[in-house]
């Protein structure tokens, strides 16, 4: 039985998702420290962040639909 190494490098792609998970990573954790020490407690943070979220969903469906009213090339730029 031979053991396979594994190999001991990383591409670009590699690399760059390591950087790109660890600062979205950190954010998260940072953020979030932050928001429960101004809310109080761990159940207002989780509704603070359901609320976010779907503030964030509403607002990419309404610049959607914004997008859809102009259906030349760019999108919301007035050409």
């Amino acid at each position: 039985m031979s053991a396979e190494k594994f190999k001991q490098s990383l591409s670009l792609f590699d690399g760059t998702m390591i950087v790109a998970g660890s600062m979205i990573g950190s954010g998260i954790f940072i953020v979030s420290a932050d928001m429960t020490r101004s809310v109080g407690s761990s159940g207002w943070l989780i509704a603070l962040w359901i609320i976010t979220g779907l503030m964030t969903v509403f607002a990419a469906v309404t610049y959607g639909e914004l997008s859809s009213m102009f259906p030349k090339a760019g999108g919301s730029m007035y050409t």
